[in-house]
């Protein structure tokens, strides 16, 4: 007997165990799986053609009193591969970039959202929001909105509503170099 009663509260324990677990996963998990997923998700979508053959920036701005270009949408400038047919007029006031990082945007979209539903709780509905995401420089902003897929009474809801969520993160992210330029 008392065998059976140490492996039926063994298999209590681990119930409990489990039960808790998965209702204390934080904001703070969240929120990590999100910067994690961001980062690994930029450095997967790096054009390696335009880092290594270089492209031109062609801003249709002018330069402030500082002598810096400040951009506030996609519209204020032109992306251009040094792999495609040029010619001098296309490209004379533009600034040829040789070295720096240009971001693909669906390729970041794929990585990101792979990544991410990769890592989830399956307990919870994640909202995802792309908000931005800017080629060069590399930048990207998004939102998670998190949703408990269990109401107060312990079962399981299977539709929600936008004012539901009860856990947001958002992050913009910027791409950084570390080291020294190197080869990639």
């Amino acid at each position: 007997m008392w065998g059976v009663f140490i492996v039926i509260m063994g298999l209590f324990g681990l119930y409990i165990i489990n039960l808790f677990g998965n209702i204390t996963t934080t904001n703070q998990q969240d929120y990590t799986l999100l910067k994690n997923t961001v980062e690994a998700a930029m450095y997967d979508s790096i054009d390696i053609a335009s880092y290594r053959a270089g492209f031109y920036l062609c801003p249709k701005i002018e330069k402030n009193s500082e002598g810096i270009y400040k951009f506030s949408s996609k519209e204020e400038y032109d992306l251009v591969l040094k792999t495609e047919n040029l010619n001098y007029e296309t490209i004379k006031n533009c600034d040829e970039l040789i070295g720096e990082f240009k971001l693909k945007k669906e390729a970041f979209v794929e990585s990101f959202v792979r990544r991410f539903s990769e890592n989830i709780n399956n307990k919870k509905n994640y909202q995802i929001t792309i908000q931005d995401v800017i080629e060069y420089p590399p930048k990207v902003s998004i939102r998670i909105d998190t949703f408990d897929t269990y109401n107060n009474e312990g079962t399981r809801t299977e539709s929600f509503t936008p004012g539901d969520f009860n856990i947001r993160n958002q992050i913009d992210a910027i791409f950084e170099e570390k080291e020294e330029r190197g080869e990639l």
